[in-house]
């Protein structure tokens, strides 16, 4: 393993820094976004044109059959109880990951993320996951272990890693909404009830 100097360390900054500038918020972009959904459902956190975005790497990144929607949405809510930074971090990242200006200046791709097909999609998750530069990587894995996280949480990836909720009187386990209500005291043992 070599040892990481100063001025790598410098470098690789200087680098991601010029990467987020080409790519964040300065409009460099070669062609506009498509829209990935045609109606933006009311936002927390993220732009419309970042949504976008980030449904199509939703739709690339969870598994097949979800609603991709529906994951972007869990980012969205999940942003929304994040810092200023935090966000505008995402801002810039999904928009270096959509602008076309670097995709053809590290990946040869003159569109943007959102325009390609979705093999072409595929490749760029590839080389974002693989990039020698942090910044991508990182970026990359930010993305993909968002969206899953907003994946997992709902009921529709449940079944995906064997999770069923708690049966029978169990099941008040998870949903405290019913605790108290005549169907919760009927399930009670007798000499448990009120």
């Amino acid at each position: 393993m070599t040892p990481v100097t100063r001025r790598a360390i410098v470098q690789r900054g200087l680098l991601g820094g010029l990467l987020l500038l080409l790519g964040g918020g300065t409009g460099l972009a070669l062609l506009p976004s498509r829209k990935v959904v045609e109606t933006v459902p009311p936002l927390l956190a993220l732009t419309p044109s970042r949504f976008q975005v980030l449904v199509a790497f939703a739709a690339r990144a969870v598994p097949a059959g979800a609603d991709a929607v529906a994951v972007a949405l869990g980012v969205d809510r999940t942003l929304s109880y994040g810092s200023p930074e935090v966000r505008q971090d995402l801002d810039r990242l999904l928009g270096l990951f959509e602008n076309a200006l670097p995709g053809l200046l590290f990946d040869g791709r003159a569109l943007p993320f959102t325009r390609l097909s979705p093999e072409g999609q595929d490749a760029v998750l590839e080389s974002w996951r693989g990039s020698r530069l942090a910044l991508r990587r990182t970026g990359f894995q930010a993305l993909r272990k968002l969206c899953l996280a907003a994946y997992w949480v709902e009921e529709q990836g449940w079944p995906g890693v064997g999770y069923a909720p708690p049966s029978g009187l169990n099941r008040y386990a998870y949903d405290d909404s019913k605790v108290g209500t005549p169907e919760w005291i009927a399930a009670q043992p007798a000499e448990k009830r009120p």
